[in-house]
């Protein structure tokens, strides 16, 4: 186990920082329509009772309250303070929790997602089987979590370099593991779901969302990168303009999603998913 680490949001990418919301929401421009495909594909039905576990800036957990008019939406995170509760729907609730170790009543939800977030837990293994635990039979769970193999196979000899030096980063820093997506589903399966899948998506980076956010991820911990990779400022530069430049083609982090459903109650149908 790596020691000495401090939480993601205690101190790297917490919601404080000046760049933070406008990374969080780059994010979210480049990984939401991936998102919404995948929960679109478990057949939300407007009565559910949804959890967003890491909510960010609140967009898959908006969303999700215009697709569940009847249900409720429970969005959560460490620091809520980047969530809009303008114009928030009804049926949004939006609440400081910290799933390693606040709890909700079993059987509480009907979909819980989350993105992003399960890889820098330290005890992922015991807050999955915690969700597990709050799914409603029939429930569905829907993760994603990064996959760093797009950067394996870059020819851009910087580019790769940067980018492999901030996944060092995190795992050292916050004890991180970027590999735990790369066993989806089997995690699930473990957990007793059914119906599992696993799919995987990358976008590019360039004049697109994607490319703001790489960059503005570098940026937050260019100390490090000089530090423990000998990354230095001009370098880091030609790294920010590289990736920004519409001119530029290569592929950033990978998302890796799993699914599965909580078995149903005996005598009652399955909501299956399309796919």
């Amino acid at each position: 186990m790596i020691t000495d680490t401090i939480p993601y949001g205690h101190l790297l990418f917490a919601h404080g920082h000046a760049a933070e919301a406008e990374r969080l929401t780059a994010l979210a421009a480049a990984f939401d329509p991936d998102t919404i495909h995948r929960l679109e594909r478990l057949g939300i039905q407007p009565d559910w009772n949804c959890l967003e576990i890491g909510a960010g800036v609140g967009t898959i957990a908006g969303w999700l309250a215009t697709q569940c008019p009847s249900g409720r939406v429970v969005a959560t995170d460490l620091d809520t303070s980047l969530i809009s509760d303008e114009g928030c729907p009804p049926n949004l609730q939006i609440i400081e929790h910290d799933a390693s170790v606040d709890d909700f009543p079993e059987g509480s939800f009907n979909l819980i997602h989350s993105r992003f977030v399960f890889e820098h837990l330290e005890e992922r293994d015991a807050v999955l089987a915690k969700a597990v635990r709050w799914l409603a039979p029939g429930g569905w769970l829907l993760l994603e979590d990064t996959g760093p193999f797009p950067f394996d196979s870059s020819p851009n000899e910087l580019y790769r370099r940067v980018s492999k030096a901030v996944l060092s980063i995190a795992t050292k820093r916050m004890g991180s593991d970027y590999e735990w997506s790369r066993a989806f589903p089997s995690q699930l399966r473990a957990n007793g779901l059914v119906h599992t899948g696993v799919h995987a998506s990358s976008h590019g980076v360039g004049a697109t969302p994607m490319g703001r956010a790489w960059r503005l991820t570098a940026e937050h911990i260019a100390a490090d990168l000089d530090t423990d990779f000998g990354i230095t400022a001009t370098e880091l530069a030609a790294f920010a303009d590289q990736i920004e430049s519409p001119s530029f083609d290569d592929l950033c982090i990978a998302s890796i999603a799993a699914w599965g459903q909580k078995p149903p109650v005996a005598g009652l149908p399955s909501q299956r998913s399309s796919g």
